[in-house]
């Protein structure tokens, strides 16, 4: 297991850094030039709005499993800070379920996306991008969602019944 957890953390914090350091700055970088071209030479990029958009959907994508990975999200600490600790992980378990549904939902829906986009060779309107590849996008960060999902709720588990505090709980 800790195999596993080691290569999705190598693969999630790849993700991220991409998505920051690479796709971030591209899209600033392309909105300066288009603001330059279009108040200035009045001739801007007609695709500038297509491409930030999906780049914009690839930042959230590649973000999301290693923000739930560290725990970053928003929670409401007081509430669970007055929990026991066997309540505190009853409440994990609920959220890992419940999260792992929404992407299982999420990632089925993209399946059938994915193959009518590529039966049908569906493509963007100016810069002519094949839509299945934002399908793919969403359907490998759903599988990486409920992979992870999955791993929290058995971590959870395994020390639920043993009866000893996980990693994160300590470090909190």
């Amino acid at each position: 297991m800790k195999v596993l957890d080691k290569y999705f953390t190598w693969v999630a914090t790849a993700l991220d850094m991409f998505g920051g350091w690479v796709v971030l700055p591209a899209i600033s970088i392309l909105v300066m030039i288009d603001v330059v071209l279009r108040y200035v030479f009045n001739s801007p990029f007609i695709w500038t709005l297509e491409f930030t958009e999906w780049c914009l959907l690839l930042v959230f994508l590649f973000a999301l499993p290693e923000c739930t990975r560290v725990d970053g999200h928003v929670r409401m600490d007081l509430v669970t800070n007055m929990m026991s600790e066997r309540l505190r992980a009853v409440f994990s378990l609920a959220y890992f379920a419940v999260g792992f549904w929404i992407f299982y939902l999420l990632g089925r829906h993209e399946w059938e996306e994915f193959l009518f986009d590529f039966e049908f060779n569906r493509v963007t309107e100016f810069l002519e991008l094949p839509i299945w590849v934002s399908s793919l996008a969403v359907l490998v960060t759903s599988a990486l969602m409920g992979f992870l999902f999955l791993m929290r709720a058995l971590e959870c588990l395994l020390h639920l019944y043993s009866g000893e505090q996980t990693g994160r709980e300590t470090e909190q």
